[in-house]
């Protein structure tokens, strides 16, 4: 999924917790594509110039399909997990924002372009899902996010509204 779609997802599986621990689920829930497609997209804006569309495989670094997998493995997501709740003696929650991202990115690339190595490195298997490149799942996808937000701006303006009555 894009990045854009990946952040407003994330913000709206959050809408229920603190502002600020939604940020950074938000920001974990794109941080995936961040480490590796940011890279390489500063890395060709800075030497070939921005191009439109995807890059062709055979272009990509291979540290970039490295961080790719590294990124986009729940193998990988539990391991950070477990350390980072070892650490600070509490799961901290927005940190799944990353491992929905994985999950979505499963059911949304297909093996043509970046599957997710969702289990590496343990198992090299990859779903072949449906690309979110495509027109009509992009509009069903945005179409859904819509949805979702005004549902959700709906409810907080209705809360609001009730405790101004309170009041």
């Amino acid at each position: 999924m894009d990045v854009f779609a990946h952040t407003l997802w994330t913000a709206a599986a959050y809408q229920r917790i603190a502002r600020r621990d939604r940020l950074w689920a938000a920001f974990c829930g794109v941080a995936p594509d961040l480490a590796s497609f940011g890279i390489l997209f500063v890395q060709s804006f800075f030497t070939s110039g921005h191009q439109s569309g995807p890059p062709q495989l055979a272009s990509i670094p291979l540290y970039i399909f490295t961080m790719y997998n590294l990124t986009h493995s729940l193998v990988v997501f539990a391991l950070v997990l477990s350390v980072v709740t070892t650490i600070h003696r509490k799961v901290w929650w927005p940190l799944f924002g990353w491992a929905l991202h994985i999950i979505i990115d499963i059911f949304t690339h297909s093996t043509d372009f970046f599957p997710t190595p969702f289990l590496w490195p343990v198992v090299d298997y990859r779903f072949n899902g449906i690309s979110w490149a495509e027109p009509w799942f992009m509009l069903i996808n945005y179409g859904a996010l819509a949805l979702v937000y005004v549902v959700w701006y709906r409810r907080v303006r209705r809360s609001r509204v009730l405790k101004r009555n309170v009041i």
